[in-house]
Parts: C-alpha cells; sequence; structure tokens
C-alpha cells in the first residue's frame, strides 16, 4: 500500500477535522477568529512537521495537540501583555499625563517595536493584520512586541524627565 502525499494526506485531514479543531480551539480561547487562527496555524505547522508523523492514523491526536499547545501559548502570551499594559498604564486612561508619560516613551522606542506595539494595542490589530501592515512575519511581530512592551516597563519605571504639570480639571492632589 502506497502512503498518499504530504499535500493528499493533508487536504483530507483538513476536511475531517478542520471544523472539529476550529471548535476544540474556540473552547479554549472563546474567541472565533483566534479559534479559526490557531485551527490554520495548526495546519501549516503539521505541514511543516509532516515527516516527523510516523503514523497516519495517529494524525489527528497530533492536530489536537498542536491546537492545545498553540491556544495555551497564546493565552499565555496574552496574559503577558496584559500585564505590561496594566502595569505601564492604559493608554487610553482618563489622566492625560499618564498618556504623555506613555507617548514619550513610545516615542523612545525603535520604529518597528513602537509600530508593533501602536498597532497591536491602539488600533487592536490581530498578529497577522499587524505582520501584513508592517511587511514582516507574525514571528517578528510577536518577538518585536515582547521585547517593546518590556522596554516601555523600563521606560516607564526609570526616572525620567519632570512629569508633565497636570490641568486643573485634572489634580488629584490635596487642597490646591
Amino acid at each position: 500500500m502506497v502512503r498518499p502525499s504530504r499535500s493528499e494526506a493533508l487536504v483530507v485531514l483538513y476536511e475531517r477535522h478542520y471544523a472539529e479543531l476550529v471548535r476544540l480551539a474556540f473552547a479554549l480561547t472563546n474567541d472565533w477568529g483566534l479559534a479559526e487562527e490557531l485551527a490554520q496555524e495548526t495546519f501549516v505547522r503539521a505541514w511543516r512537521s509532516w515527516a516527523n508523523i510516523r503514523d497516519p492514523h495517529a494524525a489527528p491526536a497530533y492536530l489536537r495537540t498542536i491546537v492545545v499547545n498553540l491556544a495555551r501559548s497564546k493565552l499565555r502570551r496574552r496574559l503577558r501583555e496584559h500585564r505590561a499594559w496594566r502595569d505601564a498604564g492604559d493608554p487610553r486612561s482618563a489622566d492625560p499625563g499618564d498618556s504623555v508619560d506613555l507617548l514619550r516613551a513610545l516615542a523612545r522606542l525603535p520604529a518597528r517595536k513602537r509600530a508593533c506595539v501602536v498597532l497591536r494595542f491602539y488600533l487592536d490589530l490581530s498578529e497577522a493584520d499587524t505582520a501584513a501592515a508592517l511587511g514582516v512575519s507574525v514571528g517578528t511581530v510577536k518577538s518585536q512586541t515582547a521585547k517593546a512592551l518590556q522596554r516601555l516597563e523600563q521606560l516607564l519605571t526609570e526616572p525620567g524627565p519632570a512629569p508633565v504639570p497636570r490641568s486643573p480639571g485634572h489634580d488629584h492632589g490635596g487642597a490646591g
């Protein structure tokens, strides 16, 4: 019996298991768009590592494992990003001085890192959309964003120029 080619086998797996993998990813992330992205990435990874799959009957379990691992990684990354933004301050903060501090810190980032952060968190683009907008890979967006968030945290916690004076309407102090 001749083993089907990688392309043929993956087409069959895709037709039989894509919807199941999307549902699994959704159950793990509660995000349909992300679930579809994870299911698609699963097939990309399966394509790349097809030579390592000895038993074609084990492929569906392998695909499910990839989805679970991708979802876990994505959720951990989101949590780290959320914590970094929480610690750095929300750019939509009601206090304009905080926004100015964040904008100053952003201005000190290299252009690509700044673009990744702005596209991902200010415009709320996905990693794939950010990559397309910048003409880089999704992996580059991920690494540049992570490095940028670390640097922003450093910039926002290190002593810097005097804080921007607050307008009277935003005075959080006591008696003035």
